[in-house]
């Protein structure tokens, strides 16, 4: 092996060890993300499961409509206060960021 193998072969055994090195620290960073990421996965399982079952949950709408429609109103107009008010909150939000775009140097389009 002549010298400027050997270099290249000694540099990339550092790379090595320091990508080594690197996903540790990232690992042991991460963990504490673990239980959040843990509920995310398993929040997107159940949607993916009520999108491949969607008759569970119209069952369940029609048990709750037949047994107790008041509760169900109730619900019903907490869950469209909440969709208005996420609304409100995101027009809010990019009327802001589009105020402050041209202050870092981005254009509103």
């Amino acid at each position: 092996m002549n010298p400027s193998q050997q270099r290249l072969w000694i540099r990339r055994q550092e790379l090595l060890r320091q990508s080594s090195e690197l996903r540790n620290k990232l690992q042991w960073h991460a963990e504490g993300l673990a239980p959040v990421l843990r509920g995310a996965d398993r929040a997107w399982a159940a949607g993916v499961w009520l999108r491949e079952h969607p008759l569970v949950p119209a069952a369940a709408l029609a048990l709750l409509v037949w047994r107790r429609p008041r509760r169900l109103l109730r619900w019903a107009r907490r869950g469209w206060s909440a969709w208005q008010l996420v609304r409100r909150v995101r027009a809010a939000w990019d009327a802001r960021a589009a105020a402050l775009g041209p202050l870092f140097g981005r254009s509103p389009y």
